[in-house]
């Protein structure tokens, strides 16, 4: 009987460490081993059950992880676990910029037939001068280009290319801002530009912002002094006494300026009024607004979404549970569509129970469970009984 415990706790303890631990956890904790074959996975090391992808023909005793999803063995290249028989295996490195490269080539994560992952070759580019903006993923340039998504060639001066920030770049003659994949331009005189938030940058006659809302390029707000300038969090500033979010003018011009204040997730306010998003929003109450978390908002009657007022949700019993589930004392409810179509945009949990309802916070935001269920999407989905 004690030998065959024995044997059942050796057979536990190899589930439990069936991938093992990282190979090399400084470079990455997505490489493992066991039992002679390698791993790649994000799950837990100390999970109870026998998960991840193993990698075909890898060799376990030359395995080494290069990037935290680049990795080697004595025959070839990896992506995640793809290997990739294109790349020479001998010269291949991973820049400390992020960089991949061999004595041919220089490569870029990509997706084949949607469910496998390889390095493309980029062609065409000086393999000398190549190279990537550091802390900007994506962006890479050589002699002669400037490249989006490491492979895609923007017309743009490489030689002064630069970022700003975040969100704005330059180069010699032209202001630069990123949207929906397309790189935007400006020309102006660069050499003065300041970034003043992550929505504007100035030169000494003019504020720049990209107006999305409307033009779906570049704006302007022109100024005498840059001392009438102040500063706000994105998107909002002060400009010679008007305040402006996302460059347009916030109710007209009619803020009182002492009184304003930024309070946070596209909320700002003044003595008389709540604005979200550039608009009053109709508040029951001014005086008692206060900003919650996740675009929720209360005053003493009311409790608001992104500027919209939760109508028959009681205030007095209302807690957030995640970003897409809320209660009160009468129902569980569950957000599904942008606000910005004017309909409702929360539905109410059939069968869920606001008194035990809880996320698990191992699981994405869409899932949430009551005592006796389990619900996704807004739906019941699982009984726990």
């Amino acid at each position: 009987m004690k030998l065959k415990y024995f044997f059942s706790i050796l057979i536990f303890a190899g589930l439990c460490s069936c991938v093992g631990k990282p190979i090399d956890e400084n470079i990455s904790k997505y490489y493992r081993k066991s039992w002679g074959s390698v791993y790649f996975t994000d799950k837990p090391a100390k999970t109870m059950a026998i998960y991840g992808n193993k990698i075909k023909g890898a060799n376990a005793k030359t395995f080494t992880p290069l990037a935290e999803v680049i990795a080697k063995d004595k025959n070839r290249i990896y992506y995640m676990n793809f290997p990739q028989p294109q790349v020479d295996k001998e010269s291949f490195l991973v820049k400390e910029d992020g960089t991949m490269r061999d004595k041919n080539h220089i490569y870029f994560p990509s997706l084949k037939n949607r469910n496998e992952f390889v390095l493309k070759i980029l062609y065409n580019v000086d393999l000398e001068t190549y190279g990537s903006y550091k802390g900007h993923s994506g962006w890479a340039y050589d002699k002669s280009h400037v490249y989006q998504g490491y492979s895609k060639p923007v017309d743009a001066d490489p030689s002064s290319f630069a970022f700003l920030s975040e969100n704005f770049m330059k180069d010699k003659d032209f202001l630069y801002t990123l949207f929906l994949d397309e790189l935007k331009k400006l020309k102006i005189e660069t050499d003065s530009l300041v970034v003043l938030n992550e929505t504007y940058v100035r030169d000494n006659q003019q504020v720049y912002f990209f107006d999305a809302e409307n033009t779906n390029d570049f704006g302007l707000i022109p100024f005498h002094s840059a001392d009438s300038i102040t500063i706000l969090a994105e998107p909002f500033i002060i400009i010679e006494n008007k305040v402006y979010n996302n460059g347009q003018l916030l109710n007209n011009g009619n803020i009182d300026i002492p009184t304003f204040r930024v309070l946070g997730e596209g909320y700002c306010r003044d003595t008389s009024h709540i604005f979200y998003s550039g608009k009053i929003v109709p508040t029951i109450d001014t005086h008692s607004f206060e900003l919650l978390t996740e675009g929720f908002a209360k005053d003493k009657q009311s409790i608001y979404f992104m500027g919209h007022i939760l109508k028959n949700v009681d205030s007095k019993s209302f807690k957030i549970i995640n970003p897409l589930y809320f209660t009160d004392k009468n129902h569980v409810y569950y957000i599904y569509s942008s606000p910005k179509t004017g309909k409702e945009f929360f539905l109410i949990v059939d069968k869920a129970n606001p008194e035990t309802f809880y996320h698990n916070p191992k699981k994405s935001e869409l899932y949430g469970a009551d005592d006796k269920n389990e619900f996704y999407n807004g739906g019941i989905i699982v009984k726990n009984n």
